[in-house]
């Protein structure tokens, strides 16, 4: 398994013989991203889905397979996408990789205003490890868990929060995302409380720099 991070909450994943493409969204950079297997979307908001780069998304990317929560399936439709909506234990398979859904709902922001869906993914393939992205929802709890992609830093969250949502998930290794919210010198107090408190005794965190990329085993 490899993973390139494209910003925010935008990952690339290679896995079993398919390459997808997460959450292409308004603070990521996937403009050179081409010939993906699938795009995956977990909700709808625009730092996971830039709909002024959706058209050229799709045309780098033509025979890609298109998934997304029902509500985003729903709008890519409209637009003339065919999208396969993802549902909270539902799988699909690309290529040999297998993609589990994984809840139904995003993170409270405020009582105001109203709640979206968002189903997160388990993402594995046969003697590859087992990746989770939540997208923006801490409701999740998919177990064995290798790598957890963690939203570091959001208004519908707070530190505890994030905190807790790792230790239910007990993940081996944390991959920080949804970072583009935060100022660079406070990053690291965030990386920090999520290293040490994760899990007893603290949890692994590798860091993906954006542009970058990571094997993951």
């Amino acid at each position: 398994m490899k993973l390139t991070h494209h910003g925010h909450s935008c990952i690339e994943l290679s896995v079993a013989d398919a390459t997808v493409l997460f959450d292409p969204g308004t603070f990521s950079s996937f403009d050179d991203v081409a010939g993906v297997d699938a795009i995956v979307v977990t909700h709808q908001h625009p730092d996971h889905l830039d709909p002024d780069r959706l058209d050229a998304l799709r045309e780098a990317n033509p025979d890609a397979a298109w998934f997304a929560d029902p509500q985003t399936a729903e709008q890519l439709r409209d637009k003339g996408l065919d999208v396969t909506a993802t549902k909270a234990g539902e799988t699909f398979s690309v290529k040999g990789a297998r993609f589990e859904g994984v809840g139904a709902t995003h993170a409270e922001i405020h009582p105001y205003i109203e709640r979206i869906s968002n189903v997160g993914i388990v993402a594995s393939g046969d003697g590859e490890p087992r990746l989770f992205h939540p997208g923006d929802s801490l409701e999740g709890r998919p177990e064995n868990v290798d790598y957890l992609c963690l939203p570091l830093v959001a208004p519908w969250s707070a530190v505890r929060e994030t905190i807790a949502f790792v230790r239910a998930v007990e993940p081996k290794h944390v991959i920080p995302i949804h970072d583009k919210v935060a100022a660079d010198r406070a990053r690291g107090i965030y990386l920090g409380h999520v290293r040490d408190y994760g899990l007893d005794g603290g949890v692994e965190v590798i860091e993906v720099p954006e542009g970058e990329s990571a094997a993951l085993s």
